[in-house]
């Protein structure tokens, strides 16, 4: 005899809408605080680019208000840079001239195309990156050639890396459990942007 399963029950009317108002409730709470770190995200990288450009300053501590806790630290990634071929018709006329063997052509119907041997270009590509400019000295001669078409372009932006730290045996709290702590007794606020300094006070003796 087949056992009769029970009807399903619906939810508690009153629980399920106290739930699904938490969760909008929450779901709100959430557009606003990325739209905020989004704004603040961007200002924070901006002020590190400047003070790297002014400093070379690569890492900074993040502290609580004392001044003195660490909870974070914020590093700059250097971007990274290639030899890249710019203008491959120069290129492929300088290897035509200067190194015959590694160039060669093909016929396709109604067109010529030339091509130079792949494993060259790396070779002269892996020169001028690392001689940081259009170089490339040839191991049997010794020869250095200013080669055309070729530029160093970069491949990846310079970024920022954010890291909380780490609970220690002096510091049993890491990081985020600091962070946390400081907005709970209102030593940070998430509300509002930090203010804006003061601007620097004019010393120039007003005109006449």
């Amino acid at each position: 005899m087949t056992a009769v399963e029970p009807k399903p029950q619906a939810p508690d009317p009153a629980y399920l809408a106290a739930v699904l108002r938490h969760r909008q409730a929450m779901a709100a709470q959430l557009d606003r605080a990325k739209a905020m770190f989004a704004e603040v995200d961007a200002d924070a990288s901006a002020l590190l680019a400047q003070q790297y450009k002014a400093t070379k300053s690569t890492k900074a501590e993040v502290t609580l208000p004392d001044g003195e806790t660490k909870f974070a630290t914020v590093t700059r990634v250097g971007g990274e840079a290639e030899a890249q071929v710019t203008d491959r018709e120069a290129f492929t006329a300088w290897v035509r001239d200067t190194y015959p063997e590694f160039w060669n052509f093909k016929i396709v119907p109604a067109s010529t195309v030339t091509v130079v041997d792949d494993a060259f270009v790396d070779r002269v590509l892996a020169s001028v990156s690392a001689a940081n400019g259009p170089e490339y000295a040839d191991p049997k001669s010794g020869v250095v050639h200013t080669v055309p078409g070729v530029a160093i372009r970069p491949t990846r932006r310079a970024y920022f890396r954010w890291l909380f730290t780490r609970s220690t045996k002096s510091q049993p709290l890491d990081g985020r459990e600091l962070a946390a702590q400081a907005i709970a007794a209102g030593l940070i606020s998430t509300d509002a942007p930090p203010a804006l300094p003061a601007a620097p006070a004019d010393d120039q003796p007003a005109a006449a």
